[in-house]
């Protein structure tokens, strides 16, 4: 592709040559004559011209040399260059002989199926969909179109899955929420009949398992960002364009309103709400609702300059500890000496 083209792509400033032309993305220190490298900083910039790059894509702050092309945003530059030079998937064709369709089950035109994946009596699966294989559609369930389900994707009964969503191998969505009543025969089960309702454009790493509502549904909302093993309980609501990294876990009934993030390993209480855009960091624990905008951390999380406040403070701790120590032994030296003295 000619830099000419890609400068059009990324509606970047070009320097150079418009008709050089590159094969590649590569990163700084796997740079090539035919490849073009996204570089963020000085130094992974000269990393890029040292390994003899084809072409850079910089920060318009950064200076280069041609050949090169300017971006406002270079991950997003990164982005879209992955998409037209990176390689792409190849995923199932048409419908391997091995894949179970149920006589009621309903495929939309250019739907693939890959070996041994089934589709339960009443699914729909939408227009250009992929099932890898191993991917299971259940009784009434329904997925939208230009999905990907990757292997051992497991969509249970009455789940619906909207447009353009893109679950990662063992994905669960629609197992039971975790429901009992403790009893002097043991833990009975609370039947859970509701729900689990993905918007559009929502993507969800590998292993993470989005449980039924009790009653009611379970929601994702359009856009969000999913990483791996994570766990949403039971009639949690998550708004529209949240990102949830690794190893969260959301307790029952928890409400994340819009564009909320939480970093990696943070558990959220049940029937918590977290405000629109607010930011919880790693490792938190948020244990009441949280003010949209806000930015918590800690266990329990609160706002993040008072928690890390307390934190220095509590480094202080063990100097503090020793020399309260060694003032109550002065003090108490001084004491029995006024004592002995009688004075």
């Amino acid at each position: 592709m000619t830099l000419a083209d890609l400068a059009r792509h990324l509606g970047g400033e070009l320097l150079g040559d418009p008709d050089a032309r590159v094969l590649r993305v590569a990163p700084p220190e796997a740079a090539g004559p035919d490849s073009v490298v996204v570089c963020g900083s000085a130094e992974a910039l000269r990393t890029a011209v040292e390994r003899g790059a084809g072409a850079v894509v910089v920060p318009k702050e950064l200076a280069v040399q041609p050949p090169a092309i300017r971006v406002e945003e270079p991950r997003r530059a990164l982005a879209v260059l992955l998409e037209l030079l990176g390689p792409h998937r190849h995923h199932p064709s048409g419908i391997h002989p091995t894949a179970q369709v149920a006589p009621t089950a309903r495929l939309g035109a250019g739907v693939r199926l890959g070996a041994f994946a089934v589709v339960e009596d009443g699914a729909e699966v939408g227009a250009r969909t992929v099932l890898y294989p191993f991917a299971y559609v259940g009784p009434g369930a329904s997925v939208g179109e230009d999905c990907v389900l990757y292997p051992h994707v497991v969509i249970a009964e009455g789940t619906r899955v909207g447009n353009r969503v893109i679950l990662h191998p063992g994905c669960v969505l629609g197992a039971d929420g975790f429901g009992f009543v403790p009893g002097e025969q043991g833990h009975q089960k609370i039947p859970q009949v509701g729900v689990v309702v993905v918007e559009d454009d929502v993507e969800i790493g590998a292993c993470t398992t989005v449980d039924r509502a009790t009653l009611g549904e379970t929601r994702i909302g359009a856009g969000t960002k999913i990483d791996n093993l994570v766990q949403v309980a039971h009639n949690v609501r998550i708004g529209r364009r949240c990102l949830i990294a690794a190893q969260c876990g959301i307790a029952g009934s928890a409400v994340l309103e819009d564009g909320v993030v939480l970093a990696g390993q943070v558990g959220v209480g049940d029937h918590v709400r977290i405000g629109a855009g607010a930011v919880v960091l790693g490792q938190s624990g948020v244990t009441k609702d949280v003010r949209a905008g806000e930015t918590v951390y800690g266990h329990p999380a609160q706002p993040r300059r008072q928690e890390l406040a307390e934190q220095a403070a509590r480094r202080r701790l063990p100097e503090l500890l020793r020399r309260l120590q060694a003032l109550e032994r002065a003090v108490g030296t001084g004491g029995r000496g006024d004592e002995g003295s009688g004075v």
